[in-house]
C-alpha cells in the first residue's frame, strides 16, 4: 500500500495543473494506482486529511532556518519532497526570507509561495508525464517576444552567451515573490512588490544550484482578477533604479543559505530580453527535463 507521503505528492501534482485542462481525478487515480485497494486507501487518506488540513496549515509553523534548510538540501527530482515543500509554502503563515541589499541601497526579501510564474504554453503536447507548474524549464535561446529597449553591446552579448549555458540542461522551481523596500530600515519600512520571482535552479541530479530572480510576464490584473501576458515595453526595471536596462533573469546567490540582511549582492549575468518559460516533465530515469516547445 502506498505511504501517506506518496498520496500527498500525487494530490499536490494533480491540483497544481491548470483547472481548464486538469485531468479527471478518478481517471488519474486509476492510472496511478491500478489496484483497487490502493485507490480505496487514497480516498481514506483524503478524508482524514480533509478534517486535519485546515488546522494544520493554519497552526503549524516553520522557521526561516528550517525553510532555508529544506530549500538548500532537498532533492528537487523527488515528487514526495516537492509535495512536502508545496505543503509548507501554502500554509497560512510562512516566514519570509531576507535577501540583502543591492548596490543602490534597495533592500530585498522573499515572500515564499508554491506557485507564481507561468509558462507561455500551459498544456503542451507530450507523451510524458508533466510535473506541476511550480517546476518550470527555461529557454534563453529564443527570439524576444517583445523588443528590448537598447542596442546590444559586447557586454550584454557576452552575458547572454554565459547565461544560456547556465540553463542548457536545468530546470527551475518557483519559490516566491521578491519584495523591495528602499532606503528604510528592514524592521519598520514599507515593502513594495517588484514583479520579480525568486527561483531555485537545480541540476539533473535534483541538487540545488543557484538562486535566481525572473521577471513575471503574467502579472495579475487587480481589477479583472486574472493573469494576462504583459504586452508593453515597460518591464524589467529594478525599483531601486540600480540599472537603466530591463532584466528578465539574473542570479542573486550561489546558495540560498547565502541570503541575509547586511549582505550586498549583485544581479549576475542579467538578460535584457524576455526568456521563455516552459512546462517540465518526468523522464524514465526519474529526473526532470523541460518540454520542447515548437
Amino acid at each position: 500500500m502506498p505511504p501517506d507521503e506518496e498520496f500527498l505528492a500525487f494530490w499536490n501534482e494533480w491540483l497544481a495543473q491548470p483547472r481548464k485542462t486538469r485531468p479527471d481525478l478518478k481517471e488519474t487515480l486509476h492510472k496511478r494506482w491500478p489496484v483497487k485497494a490502493d485507490r480505496i486507501a487514497y480516498y481514506r487518506w483524503s478524508g482524514r486529511r480533509a478534517d486535519e488540513r485546515l488546522y494544520a496549515r493554519q497552526m503549524t509553523n516553520i522557521s526561516p532556518e528550517e525553510l532555508t534548510e529544506m530549500l538548500a538540501t532537498m532533492n528537487y527530482n523527488n515528487e514526495i519532497a516537492r509535495g512536502k515543500l508545496v505543503n509548507v509554502l501554502e500554509r497560512s503563515v510562512v516566514p519570509w526570507l531576507p535577501v540583502g541589499s543591492d548596490r543602490a541601497g534597495g533592500i530585498y526579501r522573499i515572500v515564499p509561495g508554491a506557485h507564481g510564474l507561468l509558462p507561455d504554453q500551459q498544456d503542451p503536447k507530450t507523451n510524458r508525464e508533466l510535473v506541476s507548474m511550480n517546476v518550470l524549464g527555461i529557454n534563453t535561446n529564443v527570439q524576444p517576444a517583445m523588443p528590448f529597449r537598447s542596442l546590444p553591446n559586447l557586454t550584454s552579448l557576452m552575458t547572454r552567451t554565459l547565461q544560456a549555458s547556465y540553463f542548457t540542461r536545468s530546470e527551475i522551481l518557483s519559490t516566491g515573490v521578491v519584495i523591495l523596500r528602499t532606503y528604510e530600515d528592514a524592521a519598520n519600512g514599507t515593502w513594495f512588490p517588484t514583479r520579480f520571482h525568486a527561483v531555485m535552479r537545480f541540476e539533473r541530479n535534483g541538487a540545488a544550484n543557484g538562486v535566481f530572480v525572473i521577471y513575471d510576464f503574467y502579472p495579475e490584473d487587480e481589477y479583472l482578477q486574472e493573469r494576462r501576458k504583459l504586452d508593453d515595453r515597460d518591464w524589467g526595471y529594478l525599483p531601486s533604479g540600480l540599472s537603466d536596462q530591463p532584466i528578465s533573469i539574473a542570479k542573486i546567490a550561489n546558495k540560498i543559505t547565502d541570503l541575509r540582511f547586511g549582505r550586498t549582492f549583485d544581479f549576475v549575468g542579467p538578460l535584457d530580453y524576455p526568456v521563455e518559460l516552459v512546462r517540465a516533465m518526468k523522464t524514465p530515469e526519474d529526473t526532470i527535463i523541460r518540454v520542447t516547445v515548437a
